[in-house]
């Protein structure tokens, strides 16, 4: 004899919204009084999607349980919505950070290695994200990495495929252009995405992307024709800070390749990134109308270096809240990419 469920009434009280995710679906900050807990609930509509199946996938990221995965509280629905109740993080998103300002190679490393953990595991239920990007990446009270936001997920079939229509087109690889069905090297794209947006900044990720642009309009087919060809993002050296190591920068060309020269899982990425050190991983890198800025400090010494618009220099060095002396090697009228390289990688 079959046992009917048990239904039963959930409260919660909607505050601020904090995330719009498309036209479907909203996040908002939101209270339980049951739990007298501050949580974030997930509002989608529900005339978008077969809310079975979402349920369905829904549940193996719960089931999916990991310490680099934003866990699922419980999911409910009225007529019109679905709700999904997940912890809130008040450090934000690694957009946020990333917004703020340029990430060391260091933290860059541990970030990545730590959200890469989770997509395994996503990946080991056989699933594909379909959306890994910094907005969905959110860090926990002390600065982890946690990889979020299911709603594109999708379970891949017998064949190892997944089917999505929805994409966000700023992170779309090149088989999104040729093909409907994808594996799980679709998300390894987007992790190549991620680590550039990272290493280069967002400024230069939207300056390459509005270049599709022409008239105030998107030119979609230049763009299409941008990823398949391997000419978006541009990935050259000078894209890039000279803190960026170049086995860093290799490891994102290899994440972006066409999807049969890809890594083929993200435990790959994690070995290239794993022995990456120096004295490149804690310059702190800034840009701004007087020029590019790196500074470290490090062992009780602050070391600084200042490359104006027009290339002059200024190298400098001192004991924290001590006097400073100018290194005058790097104290020139022109510095080129090299020696500042060098500058980076010896100091």
């Amino acid at each position: 004899m079959l046992k009917p469920y048990s239904i039963a009434d959930v409260q919660f009280q909607l505050g601020q919204e904090i995330g719009a995710e498309g036209r479907n679906s909203q996040v908002y900050l939101a209270h339980d009084p049951q739990l007298d807990a501050q949580l974030v609930i997930k509002k989608i509509e529900k005339q978008t999607l077969d809310a079975d199946q979402y349920f369905s996938e829904s549940s193996c990221i719960y089931a999916a349980a990991h310490s680099n995965v934003v866990p699922i509280h419980y999911a409910c629905q009225d007529p019109d919505h679905i709700y999904l109740a997940m912890p809130h993080y008040v450090n934000g998103s690694l957009k946020r950070l990333m917004d703020q300002r340029f990430l060391t190679v260091r933290e860059i490393i541990v970030l990545a290695t730590q959200f890469l953990s989770g997509l395994h595991h996503i990946h080991s239920q056989g699933l594909v994200h379909f959306d890994v990007k910094p907005d969905n990446i959110l860090l926990s009270e002390r600065g982890e990495a946690l990889i979020a936001d299911f709603g594109l997920t999708k379970s891949r079939g017998l064949n190892g495929l997944a089917e999505q229509r929805k994409h966000y087109g700023k992170m779309a690889p090149p088989e999104f252009f040729l093909d409907e069905e994808y594996d799980h090297r679709y998300d390894i794209y987007q992790v190549g995405l991620t680590l550039f947006r990272m290493c280069a900044g967002d400024a230069e990720f939207d300056r390459q992307f509005a270049s599709h642009y022409v008239n105030d309009e998107f030119d979609r087919d230049a763009f299409s024709q941008a990823v398949v060809g391997g000419q978006f993002p541009n990935t050259s050296n000078d894209t890039f800070p000279e803190n960026i190591p170049d086995p860093l920068i290799r490891v994102i060309r290899k994440c972006l390749l066409a999807v049969e020269q890809r890594y083929c899982s993200v435990i790959e990425i994690v070995n290239d990134l794993a022995p990456l050190d120096g004295e490149l991983l804690d310059w702190q890198f800034s840009r701004d109308a007087a020029g590019r800025h790196w500074m470290k400090k490090l062992d009780g010494m602050s070391l600084y270096l200042d490359v104006g618009p027009d290339g002059a220099s200024i190298a400098r060095k001192g004991r924290v809240e001590g006097q400073e002396r100018r290194i005058n090697e790097y104290c020139v009228a022109a510095l080129s990419r090299q020696a500042t390289k060098r500058f980076l990688r010896e100091n």
